[in-house]
């Protein structure tokens, strides 16, 4: 029973659907009426951290199928194959998320990095921040998806709140270090 062993979840912008991560595989349910469907239907493979676009367009996830963890995207209607955006992976890496105009995909890694590929030509387009401290767990997408906000984990010191223009390619700070941020 999938529902027992839900690990994440995303809602469709318009409501009527969800996606979640339940037993190594993605699945939309219907809010209302219709039918469930299992995107991934890989018994092989370990398929986690769903999130829907604000397109309504894709389900993106992350999925070990090739031995190691990478991004792929798939058409909510369950017709088309499943797109695989990153390859070579060399860490574990943490959840996705879509920014707010559907066309870019950041998340972070074990080894500390942030960073974000282009969906369009699966190209990751840079690296964000590589903290030498510790990962980095906590990040957003500005509205306009021109700015990224993280918590840049500190040892010894205070945590800081940063803020990178996607034009600019300037990382600031907007917290100092006398308090933890996050």
């Amino acid at each position: 029973d999938a529902s027992k062993l839900i690990r994440s979840w995303a809602l469709a912008p318009d409501g009527k659907r969800a996606a979640f991560g339940a037993r190594g595989d993605v699945y939309t349910v219907p809010a209302k009426h219709g039918i469930t469907r299992n995107l991934t239907q890989s018994s092989g493979a370990h398929d986690r951290n769903v999130e829907w676009s604000p397109n309504g367009k894709y389900i993106s996830y992350i999925s070990d199928r090739t031995g190691e963890d990478e991004i792929y995207i798939q058409n909510q209607n369950g017709l088309e194959e499943a797109i695989q955006l990153t390859t070579h992976s060399d860490t574990y890496k943490y959840n996705p998320i879509w920014s707010p105009d559907s066309k870019k995909l950041l998340w972070s890694d074990k080894m500390g990095r942030l960073q974000y590929l282009n969906v369009d030509t699966k190209k990751v387009v840079t690296v964000v921040e590589d903290s030498k401290d510790w990962e980095i767990r906590d990040y957003t997408w500005s509205p306009d998806s021109r700015w990224i906000a993280y918590t840049l984990p500190r040892n010894r010191t205070m945590n800081r709140i940063m803020v990178y223009g996607l034009d600019s390619q300037q990382t600031n700070a907007v917290t100092d270090e006398w308090y933890s941020a996050g």
